[in-house]
């Protein structure tokens, strides 16, 4: 432990489950300090925390939508720059990597090497090791808080970035490099993990041995690649790319790479510095998406032709036959086919309502329940809206959610139900909540017979209602529609015990 820190680190745990991290920094008041844990769950508390002079460390969960860890770490930069933040984050991606990077992360810890995988010897051993490292990087990040006793030389600033920098590097989930502007893409330095990616150690990348252009490329991506580096090195700005390699046994994997051309100080020739990481699963991922979105447009199309077309010729013929004969068994065909109707437009509904949203904009509450209203045929039905909030969301997948409940609510309430809609903040309904607060949201609630506690789990299972002529699709189509955004939807007495709907964790502007 060096001089420079006290007996005594004083912890800041930030973000989704600040006792996780909490937990495993208790461990290191075992070994060498005694570490003082706060815990805060919301972005105002965080950086009113991280002003106190008690706090050397910011150790700040990464778990979107519950916390945005980089946007946490931004903020607190700019409020705070010297005191020091680890990131502790499950998505150890490229894109986190790199911004945490950007936003001046002081040390950046995947929780894969934070936490245990299971039960065992060996998961315990895993569990020890990963307790070694996040504490490790709270020393570290510690001792590099102002030293009371002066500012360190030029030497050791030095070797303190160089030794934050290795480590920063060691956790990526790839590796870095420098090589030449050329087509070939020769490597003069590499380091990092690049044997779990490529099969080829650094050494072997940054020799002669192996030529990176012509050994690892793929052929088929090489022209592309270069045409696209080029075209960002004209423009001066970084460049971002998406190829495939050989590995060093023959298989294909897919990588992602950012870059720069940058002029070392001892070197007049200008070389290209990055990082590459592996992304061959979330490529994988994408792929099995498109697959199932082919399948999820073949199953549009044979739901809203092949058997909307029948049932269009069933009524038709109903209302034919009631010109000719009156029979009570015509009236429950009727019935039947437009419930038939019903759950087309439901399932059709359902389909779409999960596909994940790319972009949002700042969308108004009362618009959005204005329109929603005209929508539903509410009868005598009344709404009241007690906010003026605005969020950040689609705005027709948001009208088409606030319909399904406004549905909701007069099917199962009748024509004459008041349905309200409210803000949720940190303090209870009507607060104004925090940016950061998971809670923050708003609610849909009527005064209807409500939702008996015994079955509030089962309507979100697909088909499930409490009415006999009822879809069952109208909540778990809410649910997704919020599943999409990043929100969360759940399921409460009102406050004159009807239905309450809640969606939470949505983003105010």
């Amino acid at each position: 432990m060096s001089d420079a820190v006290a007996d005594e680190i004083g912890v800041l745990a930030a973000g989704g489950d600040p006792s996780v991290v909490g937990r495993a920094l208790r461990d290191l008041g075992d070994r060498d300090c005694d570490v003082r844990v706060e815990t805060v769950t919301t972005t105002s508390a965080g950086l009113e925390r991280a002003r106190s002079a008690s706090i050397d460390c910011i150790v700040s969960d990464h778990r979107p939508p519950e916390w945005d860890g980089i946007e946490f770490l931004e903020r607190v930069r700019e409020a705070v720059p010297d005191v020091p933040v680890v990131l502790y984050t499950a998505d150890g991606s490229e894109r986190v990597a790199s911004e945490a990077v950007s936003a001046g992360v002081a040390e950046y810890v995947p929780r894969a090497r934070a936490a245990g995988t299971g039960d065992g010897a060996g998961d315990h051993a895993e569990a020890g090791h990963a307790a070694d490292a996040l504490a490790e990087a709270v020393r570290s990040a510690a001792e590099r808080t102002e030293d009371p006793d002066g500012e360190p030389d030029t030497a050791e600033r030095h070797a303190d970035h160089a030794r934050r920098l290795e480590t920063l590097i060691s956790n990526l989930p790839g590796f870095v490099y420098r090589c030449r502007n050329e087509p070939e893409w020769p490597m003069e330095i590499v380091k990092g993990d690049s044997r779990s990616v490529t099969g080829y150690t650094t050494a072997e990348l940054a020799s002669d041995e192996v030529v990176w252009g012509e050994d690892v490329l793929h052929p088929d991506d090489a022209e592309e690649m270069w045409e696209e580096v080029q075209a960002a090195m004209d423009s001066g700005s970084e460049f971002e790319v998406t190829y495939r390699i050989r590995t060093k046994d023959g298989s294909v994997r897919w990588m992602w790479e950012r870059g720069q051309l940058v002029t070392p100080e001892d070197d007049d020739e200008p070389v290209l510095e990055g990082f590459i990481f592996d992304i061959t699963e979330r490529k994988r991922y994408e792929e099995e998406l498109e697959r199932r979105n082919r399948e999820l447009e073949r199953f549009t199309s044979i739901v809203s032709h092949d058997l909307r077309n029948p049932l269009n010729v069933a009524s038709g013929r109903v209302e034919l036959a009631r010109e000719e004969v009156e029979s009570e068994h015509l009236d429950r065909a009727a019935a039947a086919h437009e419930h038939m109707a019903s759950l087309i437009d439901d399932l059709l509904t359902l389909a779409q309502s999960g596909e994940r949203i790319t972009e949002t904009e700042p969308v108004s509450l009362p618009t959005v329940v204005s329109r929603a209203w005209r929508n539903v045929a509410t009868g005598g039905a009344t709404v009241t809206v007690e906010t003026d909030r605005v969020v950040d969301a689609d705005p027709g997948r948001l009208v088409q959610l606030v319909e399904n409940l406004a549905r909701n609510a007069v099917e199962h309430g009748g024509d004459d139900v008041t349905v309200t809609v409210g803000e949720i903040g940190e303090s209870g309904d009507g607060a104004a909540g925090s940016d950061g607060d998971a809670r923050a949201g708003f609610y849909v609630e009527d005064d209807g017979p409500g939702i008996p506690e015994d079955v509030r789990d089962d309507v979100f299972e697909m088909g499930f209602s409490t009415e006999e002529d009822g879809t069952g699709f109208g909540i778990p189509i809410v649910a997704q529609i919020a599943e999409a955004h990043g929100w969360e939807a759940d399921v409460a007495s009102g406050t004159d015990g009807g239905a309450r709907i809640t969606v939470t964790g949505v983003e105010w502007v």
